[in-house]
């Protein structure tokens, strides 16, 4: 596969980092005005996951593991993009240095560079944030997902993510995860606001959450995992509410993403902070009309 007249994005990761490097790359596609390439390898090596982005008519082209660079698992697990011959390493590559901090030098790649990173900022993809928000709200779904999206569409209602999942089994390593605490105080904050509506949860462990949530005094709607299938209908699920009490998920910033074009400056978006152990605030990720609360639970001194 010829990929040295386009850009290529490296896509890794769940839905939502898949959407970050899909935006980021057609981005820098749109301006160059040459093809869309995603190599897909890394999902490919790893088995955990599959490309999601298929869901969306997005304008990418999947050339698997078939361009000058693909991927291998080396000792722990660990998977890295690697050069097929001698002549990939001369090839023109972009690495993300830093995932907490948006790096302007990616507006001057030229055509033929593959990019490798998470991007995880909607200051990577100004442009043609217009056309993947008409995307992803237009996206096809089953009837039956699009029926129970339209019922919940008819109660307003606050929205609430909290993962639970692969970062439970993190808990006791010193992983931040958006705490039980840190949601009780943020649905007080948005009461405090005026915003009196039920609260509408959507999570991964969706028992668990039913039994941290069991004393909370309030109107509280677990979403049935089975109604919602596909990852981009629960986004738009997600996105519905009159506000949005986040996750610290890069599944969740979709959501808040969504709901802030829907209402341009006006969203009610709570985020967790940190958003990871490193006590990274991610300021160049959450939108500065965005609300944080720390994630971590509160203890009284004794």
């Amino acid at each position: 596969m010829k990929t040295n007249n386009g850009i290529t994005g490296y896509i890794a990761g769940g839905l939502g980092n898949q959407l970050f490097i899909l935006a980021a790359s057609w981005e820098q596609s749109h301006r160059l005005g040459c093809p869309l390439f995603l190599n897909t390898s890394y999902l490919e090596v790893s088995g955990l996951r599959e490309l999601e982005l298929n869901q969306i008519d997005h304008p990418g082209i999947d050339i698997g593991s078939r361009g000058p660079w693909t991927s291998k698992k080396f000792p722990g697990n660990h998977i890295y993009p690697f050069p097929r011959s001698p002549k990939a390493v001369t090839g023109k590559l972009y690495f993300e240095k830093d995932q907490a901090k948006y790096d302007s030098k990616i507006h001057v790649v030229r055509p033929g560079t593959q990019l490798i990173g998470y991007f995880q900022s909607a200051r990577y993809f100004p442009t043609i944030a217009p056309q993947l928000h008409s995307l992803i709200e237009q996206s096809p779904l089953p009837p039956a997902e699009a029926d129970y999206l339209d019922s919940l569409s008819e109660r307003s209602c606050i929205t609430l993510h909290l993962r639970r999942g692969d970062y439970q089994a993190e808990v006791n390593s010193g992983s931040v995860i958006a705490s039980v605490d840190y949601a009780r105080r943020a649905i007080a904050l948005l009461r405090n606001l005026g915003n009196s509506d039920p609260i509408r949860v959507f999570s991964d462990s969706p028992e668990y959450i039913a039994q941290e949530l069991g004393d909370l005094n309030e109107d509280i709607e677990i979403v049935d995992n089975s109604r919602l299938i596909s990852g981009i209908g629960t986004i738009r699920a997600m996105s519905l509410g009159s506000a949005l009490i986040m996750s610290n998920s890069s599944f969740s910033w979709w959501a808040g993403w969504l709901m802030e074009q829907r209402l341009p400056e006006k969203a009610t978006v709570i985020s967790p902070r940190p958003w990871n152990e490193s006590g990274t605030a991610r300021a160049d990720m959450l939108y500065p009309t965005w609300m944080t609360l720390d994630a971590r639970p509160h203890q009284l001194p004794s």
